[in-house]
């Protein structure tokens, strides 16, 4: 839980952008709500892969 807390301490800005940006495209198309699903996919990748248990980085 913590990976995920700290993914969301650095990066709370881009996924506002990302949820406003497919909010507002999906009132144009019905494709754009795609956007929300990989969002959240590469929320959780990026969350296993940048951070530890404790909410470390990993950077090099």
């Amino acid at each position: 839980m913590e990976r995920f807390r700290a993914l969301v301490r650095d990066t709370w800005w881009l996924w506002g952008v990302f949820f406003v940006g497919g909010t507002l495209l999906s009132v144009l198309d019905r494709v754009f709500l795609l956007t929300f699903p990989i969002c959240i996919f590469t929320f959780f990748w990026f969350a296993f892969v940048r951070y530890d248990d404790e909410g470390n980085f990993k950077g090099s």
